[in-house]
């Protein structure tokens, strides 16, 4: 799998949550780890979903697991 871009948008084109727009954030000043933030569009809003993940392997792992498929901007 590709690395996972941080700080970046993108639309999931594949995998569970399919047509939302996704953002990988570093949390590690604040928690150590990699935020997930889904939205409904590239306007940053609402906001639908967050998760974390404790480490960069740990998102990679995350992704592969979901499927998602992912354009970047």
């Amino acid at each position: 799998m590709k690395k996972v871009p941080v700080g970046r948008l993108g639309k999931i084109l594949a995998g569970p949550e399919k047509g939302r727009v996704i953002e990988v954030l570093d949390d590690s000043e604040r928690t150590g780890g990699f935020l997930i933030v889904t939205y409904s569009d590239f306007n940053w809003s609402p906001e639908i979903f967050d998760v974390w993940f404790e480490n960069y392997d740990e998102l990679m792992a995350g992704f592969e697991e979901t499927g998602w498929q992912v354009e970047w901007r």
